[in-house]
């Protein structure tokens, strides 16, 4: 499902951006926002400057996940948001929230409802007298009934404000359903790519070692080394097997995570078992405009619907301090037959006015409007703990990538030295300078680092769609 909402925002000279939240508020509270600058995180600017409309694109729109160079994980991300039931709920979600709007909007129309019934009434003789005719009479009816609540305070169009902005709340939770699945996936798709290297690795590691195994027979059988060499081996390279059940119980496992963001059962993913390389690492590059690309976050948008929405229930909660003019109307017919249902005498008709105002309610009004107007309160916390929740992430996803290519520098120079350590071992081994138990001590090392290599090119890639994610879904 692909979407995409245009919007315009204002937007203030300083970095938490608050311009939205700060207009909303005054257009639809009012008095109530005044002198409220002390609960923003930054002081409000002199001026507002309205920018020009730009469309909030959708993660599959933005298609970050392209700078990887994998043709699977593009068709993968396509897939999974047509099918992933996260997103189709989200989705649903904006139609309901507009179903809502539309069921606000009726109420600037009148109510219309056809009704027609037969009576048959019996009255007590003791009041209406002992004639048959006093206590007992039927009749037909047929009319129409009109109820008509005229908005003359503006009630239902705060509520209209309200629903709106609820609205725009679905919408933005459908764009970070979508932007949580492009991330998931991708990080389940690299870990599922990191347990092949790694079986691949213990594989190549087996090999080596009965290699190993082989030399340290011979040798045994030669004469030159003792029995323990050849038990040594031995466990070397049964120890190396060992871990290949598990490493392929992970490959498996990781599919069908993949296979559950998707949407569809692992038996149609099969052809991700193929062999296929963990890709690179793209470089993300400067980012030019962060308060621009904070500001694309479902989240820090979602913030601000959601305080559009409070600001708009205290308007509604003024309005009940006001009065409520209605009009009702009935039209029909009444007979004793139904063949004078429709003569001329029969017909009847009331226009009733009504204008009521509640004087008095135990101060149920005045505690809903101090409700409303903490609600508010408490959203623009939320805002601007929302606003320094995503500065904060952006900053860590940033250290994070950065500390992870260091370390892979780092890492890559120590499986270097590490494999020529178990070169110059096994020259010694051959020499008879030393025992099977360094070989396979340097053996193992080598192992060890180059899983950890491999962990860290797979740790960079999800910082990678860590900061893309923090930034709204890409740059």
């Amino acid at each position: 499902m692909k979407n995409a909402y245009q919007r315009t925002h204002l937007h203030p000279r300083f970095f938490f951006t608050v311009s939205l939240m700060m207009a909303t508020l005054i257009a639809v509270a009012g008095d109530h926002v005044e002198n409220r600058s002390e609960w923003l995180l930054d002081t409000v600017p002199q001026h507002w400057v309205l920018e020009q409309q730009y469309f909030m694109t959708t993660p599959d729109e933005d298609r970050w996940w392209h700078e990887f160079n994998d043709p699977v994980l593009v068709a993968l991300i396509q897939k999974g948001v047509t099918n992933n039931y996260d997103v189709q709920v989200a989705a649903r979600r904006i139609e309901m929230a507009h179903q809502t709007e539309r069921a606000t909007k009726a109420g600037y129309y009148p109510t219309v409802n056809l009704a027609g019934n037969w009576t048959r009434e019996m009255t007590a003789s003791t009041v209406h007298g002992e004639h048959p005719h006093e206590q007992s009479m039927s009749y037909f009816q047929l009319g129409l009934a009109v109820n008509w609540e005229i908005d003359l305070f503006g009630r239902i169009k705060q509520q209209l404000k309200a629903d709106r902005a609820n609205y725009y709340v679905s919408v933005e939770d459908y764009n970070a359903a979508q932007v949580s699945l492009c991330s998931n996936l991708a990080k389940a798709y690299f870990q599922l790519r990191l347990a092949q290297e790694q079986v691949k690795i213990a594989e190549a590691n087996v090999a080596i070692v009965e290699k190993q195994k082989v030399l340290a027979d011979a040798r045994y059988e030669a004469g030159l080394r003792p029995l323990l060499d050849e038990v040594q081996a031995r466990m070397s390279v049964v120890q190396t097997r060992a871990t290949l059940p598990q490493l392929r119980a992970n490959v498996r496992t990781y599919l069908n995570q993949v296979a559950l963001l998707v949407g569809e059962y692992p038996d149609k993913l099969e052809y991700l078992l193929e062999d296929s390389a963990l890709p690179s690492a793209p470089e993300p590059g400067n980012v030019a405009d962060p308060q621009a690309l904070l500001r694309r976050r479902p989240d820090i948008v979602s913030a601000e619907q959601q305080l559009a929405a409070t600001a708009a229930q205290i308007g509604i909660a003024k309005k009940d301090f006001l009065p409520t003019l209605s009009v009702t109307a009935h039209v029909g017919t009444q007979a004793h037959t139904l063949s004078q249902i429709f003569s001329n005498n029969a017909y009847y008709y009331t226009v009733l006015p009504t204008l009521t105002w509640t004087v008095f309610d135990g101060m149920a009004r005045n505690a809903k409007l101090a409700q409303a107007r903490l609600q508010m309160e408490s959203q623009i916390d939320s805002y601007n703990l929302t606003v320094m929740t995503a500065v904060s992430e952006v900053n860590n996803a940033m250290l994070s990538w950065q500390s992870i290519g260091e370390q892979i520098i780092y890492q890559e120079m120590i499986l270097k030295d590490a494999r020529k350590q178990l070169e110059l071992q096994t020259d010694r081994y051959l020499q008879g300078l030393n025992g099977f138990s360094d070989i396979a001590g340097a053996q193992a090392q080598v192992l060890q680092y180059e899983n950890s290599l491999i962990q860290l090119k797979a740790s960079q890639l999800a910082a990678i769609v860590t900061l893309y994610t923090a930034l709204g879904g890409g740059f």
